[in-house]
């Protein structure tokens, strides 16, 4: 069966694991709605009107920690060595459990789930009260420019006019650039897919130690480079300000290929775990 892949089999794949798990799917999303109408209840009992910005952050942040511990509750048993001997007898093809752990995963549930809290926060738009929400953040979650918009337009730049421009050239450089938050939830939860299958047990606190421990390394790189970098700029006072500029979007394209380039090595190497799995 590894080899072998049909749509009509992949369907009925989608479908079984949408039976065993849509009252995972909707707790969780409970679970989020409710953190939401939280929020919305501190935010009356301060009595200080919130701004689109701010809501739009609040939800994209949300939805991206639920996002990615999603894997660890729909699929914490599927490489389990007695949990998870159903789901490796089960008449799927390697394939076909891949493309449907992606479909559940980061598609269904991130889509799903965004919707759901836009209507909400829709909704607490109507409410009658002085410190309620107004205005609307959909566009927010499906457009990266709106998002981006929003942010910026809350930030204070406190710095020279040259300098101004160039953050403003490179708002206009990057924005295109830029992927609206509801594909960020999917192409993110693709690492935390990839470490739920790798590891067995304590799968959320090894999940962690290993993002710490990549988050460290990447930090010493970034500090290092960055000094550099200074030093640099200090030691040749009278170098171009173009050419910071063009560093700086040279690095963005290219941060923002890796974001591509990432979850697709990530679901490949899934499909590899998922197949030489051993039960």
């Amino acid at each position: 069966m590894n080899a072998t892949f049909s749509i009509h089999r992949l369907g009925l794949t989608i479908y079984k694991e949408l039976q065993e798990k849509y009252m995972i799917i909707l707790t969780s999303i409970g679970i989020i709605l409710m953190i939401y109408l939280a929020f919305w209840a501190l935010n009356l009992i301060d009595g200080e009107p919130v701004s689109t910005a701010a809501r739009a952050a609040s939800a994209a942040t949300t939805l991206s920690i639920i996002s990615c511990l999603a894997p660890f509750f729909l699929y914490k048993n599927e490489n389990r060595r007695m949990e998870g001997v159903f789901y490796a007898v089960s008449p799927s093809s390697t394939l076909e459990k891949t493309i449907s752990m992606l479909v559940i995963c980061s598609v269904i549930f991130p889509l799903l789930s965004t919707v759901l809290l836009m209507s909400l926060d829709s909704l607490l738009t109507l409410m009658p009260f002085e410190a309620s929400y107004s205005g609307s953040i959909w566009g927010s979650m499906f457009s990266s420019k709106e998002y981006l918009d929003k942010i910026t337009n809350i930030l204070n730049f406190n710095t020279d006019p040259m300098s101004i421009d160039m953050v403003n050239r490179m708002y206009d450089t990057i924005n295109p650039l830029s992927i609206p938050p509801i594909v960020g939830l999917a192409l993110s939860q693709s690492a935390f897919v990839l470490l739920n299958m790798l590891f067995r047990r304590h799968k959320i606190g090894y999940t962690l130690l290993t993002l710490l421990g990549i988050w460290v390394i990447v930090a010493v790189i970034l500090v290092i480079s960055a000094v550099s970098f200074f030093d640099n700029i200090q030691s040749n006072p009278d170098i171009d300000p173009e050419l910071i500029y063009q560093w700086m979007i040279t690095m963005y394209k290219a941060v923002t290929l890796t974001y591509y380039i990432f979850p697709i090595a990530f679901w490949v190497l899934t499909y590899f775990r998922i197949r030489r799995l051993q039960y």
